[in-house]
């Protein structure tokens, strides 16, 4: 088949989207398939390039919202970006967009439409808080309005069941199926003094962007002499008893991942984040708020379950500190979440399944 995927962001921008479509055009490739991934280009990067067996095209994009109020929302310009979606549509079996409430998922129904190819849309997130009331107002009209847009894919399908849930009823949907998510993530551990870490502390791993939901701050205020804290992040504010290092490539923070203790993650309005999925299937002790959705995949005795606050977060981690046996524990349950519901290839085959069905007619 010849596939399409459609993301606001794509690397060398870092997030969670990205991730999930970096795996899924991999792992579509690697079966056979002729893929593309058409996306907005915020930062340098060539305009279209083959990375991986598949091709990416990127359109150029404003990219104000993120910069200014830390809303990962890039306004890619119509003409050029629904130029693109038309030429690559034309010459697609099926495209597959990212997150309804994006002008790329927009320009790219209408071109699925116009030219008559199948659509499926994955909704990756209900409402999120922002930073700023007005910001969620803005929000809240843009989730009115975008229901009859959502209505024009041929499918719409969610990976977190509380999403699947919201989505249907926000947007007056048949039905919103749950396929899987998957992340592949290396085997072997590393030594800690290869990815920079010291033999002898209790190290906990924070992954994530400087923004309101992903919950920096409080882990940043959980610090503590008892153990060491390693945040990779986009933040430029140091802290003392946090090291802050840059974003990273997906193999690098893989093996960094393997080497800490836990992976600490107090975000909120996100359900079932890319790096809880890695931290899952490295094995981790994992340490996160409980978010809607989550309750699908992890009962309350898989991971420690903790309030958005610095206070809770220290709580957790001065337990897993002082007690080896909760920490292995906590990881080998991390491991079987993670290989039961996380699995790459498993991914990979619900959306192939999808598309081959939508194509089938």
């Amino acid at each position: 088949m010849r596939i399409l995927l459609v993301s606001s962001y794509f690397f060398p921008h870092v997030g969670g989207v990205e991730r999930f479509v970096a795996v899924l055009a991999e792992g579509l490739a690697d079966r056979g398939h002729e893929v593309t991934v058409l996306c907005c280009r915020t930062q340098p990067s060539p305009r279209e390039e083959d990375v991986d067996r598949f091709h990416v095209v990127r359109v150029r994009a404003a990219n104000v919202a993120e910069r200014r109020f830390g809303t990962p929302l890039p306004l890619p310009s119509p003409l050029a970006f629904s130029r693109a979606a038309s030429r690559l549509v034309r010459s697609a079996d099926v495209i597959h967009a990212q997150d309804a409430l994006y002008p790329t998922t927009w320009l790219a129904l209408a071109a699925a439409r116009r030219h008559r190819v199948p659509s499926i849309v994955t909704q990756h997130v209900g409402f999120v808080r922002q930073q700023h009331v007005a910001l969620d107002l803005i929000e809240k009209a843009a989730i009115r309005a975008v229901g009859p847009i959502v209505r024009r894919a041929d499918r719409v399908v969610s990976y977190n069941p509380t999403v699947a849930s919201w989505a249907a009823r926000t947007w007056s949907l048949g039905g919103v199926d749950v396929l899987p998510s998957g992340v592949s993530i290396a085997s072997a551990v590393p030594q800690r003094s290869d990815v920079g870490l010291a033999d002898d502390r209790f190290v906990a791993l924070f992954v994530g962007r400087d923004v309101a939901k992903k919950g920096l701050r409080h882990f940043i205020s959980a610090a503590g002499p008892e153990y060491d804290l390693v945040a990779v992040t986009d933040s430029a504010h140091a802290s003392e008893g946090v090291e802050v290092r840059p974003f990273m490539p997906p193999e690098q923070l893989g093996r960094l991942l393997r080497a800490v203790d836990a992976l600490v993650l107090p975000s909120v309005d996100e359900g079932v984040p890319l790096v809880i999925q890695e931290a899952a299937r490295a094995g981790i002790p994992i340490v996160t708020t409980a978010q809607p959705g989550l309750e699908a995949y992890f009962a309350d005795d898989d991971a420690l379950f903790v309030e958005a606050s610095g206070e809770s977060i220290r709580a957790a981690l001065l337990r897993l500190a002082s007690d080896p046996a909760l920490r292995r524990r906590l990881g080998e349950r991390a491991s079987v979440v993670g290989h039961r519901h996380f699995g790459a290839s498993e991914f990979v085959d619900a959306y192939e399944n999808a598309y081959a069905r939508l194509v089938a007619g």
